[in-house]
C-alpha cells in the first residue's frame, strides 16, 4: 500500500511537470495492482485529458464515479472532460451534481459556470451568476476572476471583462488563461502588437496550453488579413501606374518600397511573438478552418499578382493585372454569397 501511495505521488508530480504520458503509465501501474483505486482512476483521467484522448479520459472518470458516486472532485473532473468534448448537456448534469454534493466548494460553482458556457446556446447570464458565487467564495482565486471576465465578454461588457482579466493577473501575473483572454480582447480591438506581447508571455509560461496556441493562430490570421488589404492597395497603385503607361522603373521602385515597408512592420510584430513563430506558422494551413485557408490562398495569389505588376515586363504585367481584376471580382461574389448564406443559417438557428 505504501508503494502505491509513493507511485501516486510520483504520478501527480509528473502531471505537474506536464510529463503526461509518463504520468499515465504510473497511474496504470497502480491500477494494475489495485483496479479499484479511485485516486489512480481520476489521475489517469487527467493524464488522458491532457493528451487529448477524451473518450478514454471520460471512461476513466466514470469508472471512478461508479466506485465513489458521492465524490465531488470526480464530478468536477468529469465536467472538465465533457467541456473539452463540447458535450453541453453532459457537462451541465455533472456540474449540477457537483454543486449538490459540495455547495460551499468554489470549484463546484466554477465548473457550473464553465458548463453553462459550453452549451450550444451559452447560458451566459446564469454562468455569470455562478462565476460571481465562485469569486465570493474565493476572492483571491485568479481562475474565478478570469471566468467572470469570460462571462462579461460574452455579455458584451468588454471593458469590464478586461478589468476582470487584469484582476486575475494582479493575483497571478503568470496566469496563462487570463493572459490569453486579455490578448483575445486586444485582438477584438485591433491591437495586434499588444495581443502578440501578451501571447508571448503566455506561451513562455505554458507552451502546451491549447487555447493560447489557438489565439496565436488568430494573431497570424489577423496579420494575414491586414497584409491582404495592404496587397489590395498596392495592386491598385500599381494598376494605375500600369494604365498610365508609367516607366517600368517607377513600378519597380513602388513595389520595392511597398515590400520594404511591409517587411519592416511584419518584422516588428514578429519580434513580439513567441520564439519559433515562423516554424509554428508553417502549419497554419492545416490547423485552420476553410475560412482561414481561403484567406491564406487569396493572400498568396494576390502577392504573386502584385509582384508581377511591380517587376514583370509591360505585357506580362498587363495580363497579370487583368487576371487580378477577374480574381477580385470572383472573390467579391463569393464573399457576398457566403455572407448571405451565413446570415440565413444564423436566422434559421435563431428561430
Amino acid at each position: 500500500m505504501d508503494e502505491d501511495w509513493r507511485a501516486l505521488a510520483h504520478a501527480e508530480r509528473l502531471l505537474e511537470l506536464r510529463r503526461d504520458a509518463e504520468a499515465e503509465q504510473r497511474f496504470r501501474d497502480v491500477l494494475a495492482s489495485d483496479p479499484q483505486s479511485v485516486t489512480a482512476l481520476l489521475g489517469l483521467g487527467r493524464a488522458l485529458q491532457r493528451q487529448g484522448r477524451l473518450d478514454e479520459a471520460e471512461q476513466a472518470v466514470r469508472a471512478a464515479l461508479a466506485l465513489a458516486p458521492e465524490r465531488g472532485t470526480a464530478h468536477h473532473l468529469l465536467v472538465d472532460v465533457l467541456v473539452d468534448r463540447r458535450d453541453g448537456p453532459g457537462a451541465i448534469a455533472a456540474a449540477e451534481h457537483g454543486v449538490r454534493l459540495e455547495p460551499h466548494d468554489v470549484t463546484s460553482h466554477y465548473q457550473h459556470a464553465r458548463a453553462l458556457l459550453v452549451q450550444r446556446r451559452p447560458r451566459t447570464r446564469e454562468a455569470y451568476g455562478a462565476a460571481l458565487r465562485a469569486v465570493d467564495l474565493a476572492p483571491h482565486s485568479p481562475d474565478a476572476h478570469n471566468l467572470v471576465g469570460l462571462c462579461l465578454d460574452g455579455l458584451g461588457d468588454h471593458e469590464a471583462a478586461r478589468t476582470a482579466f487584469r484582476n486575475a493577473l494582479a493575483l497571478d501575473p503568470q496566469h496563462t488563461l487570463a493572459q490569453n483572454n486579455l490578448a483575445a480582447t486586444e485582438l477584438d480591438r485591433g491591437r495586434l502588437r499588444s495581443a502578440a506581447g501578451l501571447l508571448r508571455t503566455a506561451v513562455g509560461v505554458d507552451p502546451q496550453e491549447r487555447r493560447v496556441r489557438q489565439n496565436l493562430d488568430t494573431v497570424l490570421l489577423v496579420l494575414a488579413r491586414r497584409l491582404l488589404w495592404a496587397m489590395c492597395g498596392a495592386a491598385v497603385v500599381l494598376g494605375v501606374l500600369l494604365a498610365n503607361e508609367a516607366p517600368w522603373w517607377s513600378r519597380a521602385l513602388s513595389g520595392a518600397a511597398f515590400l520594404a515597408v511591409v517587411t519592416v512592420l511584419a518584422g516588428r510584430l514578429r519580434d513580439r511573438l513567441p520564439a519559433g513563430v515562423t516554424r509554428w506558422g508553417r502549419g497554419l494551413w492545416w490547423r485552420t478552418r476553410w475560412q482561414g485557408r481561403y484567406l491564406l490562398g487569396l493572400l498568396t495569389l494576390l502577392t504573386a499578382g502584385v509582384l508581377l505588376l511591380a517587376f514583370a515586363p509591360q505585357q506580362v504585367a498587363v495580363a497579370s493585372g487583368l487576371a487580378l481584376v477577374g480574381l477580385l471580382q470572383v472573390v467579391g461574389v463569393v464573399a457576398v454569397v457566403g455572407w448571405v448564406g451565413y446570415a440565413a443559417v444564423s436566422l434559421a438557428r435563431g428561430r
